[in-house]
């Protein structure tokens, strides 16, 4: 009976808290916070130099800042993780040819319709921003999410 309540408790708790990988949540959150003091040179800490070398810095992080200021906080923007089994068949495929090893998927709420969709992956050292795509909510729920 004990094992039954403990399952019976721990299920919402591990549904409700919004993330399976606290890091790669983390990392987003961070990236956002240090772009919104416009701390440019911890912004570029969070991305891979891939990424940087397509999207220049200054304006990453000044659209960073933006999203954050639409929202009225990072809290607020509902950053979490999803894992392959949430998203759509298609999607997953695309991102297993893209990348090797593991890959996260993180989503982060920028304004009423925009989604901003970011793929986490870990480095030697750390985790790292390696992608990021603007969609609208239609298009995330209905061709992202499963």
């Amino acid at each position: 009976m004990k094992k039954m309540i403990t399952i019976l408790i721990l299920i919402p708790v591990l549904l409700l808290s919004g993330c399976l990988n606290p890091t790669v949540v983390s990392l987003v959150e961070k990236a956002y916070e240090a772009a919104l003091v416009e701390n440019d040179a911890l912004v570029e800490t969070f991305f891979a130099e891939e990424y940087l070398a397509e999207h220049p810095l200054e304006e990453l992080s000044d659209e960073m800042a933006e999203d954050v200021r639409n929202r009225a906080g990072v809290k607020l923007m509902n950053i979490k993780e999803h894992r392959e089994d949430h998203l759509d068949s298609e999607v997953v495929e695309k991102l297993n040819e893209a990348y090797d090893g593991e890959w996260y998927f993180v989503a982060a709420q920028t304004d009423d319709e925009t989604i901003m969709t970011w793929v986490v992956q870990r480095g030697e050292y750390q985790y790292y921003i390696v992608d990021g795509e603007k969609v609208d909510v239609d298009t995330y729920l209905e061709d992202i999410l499963k």
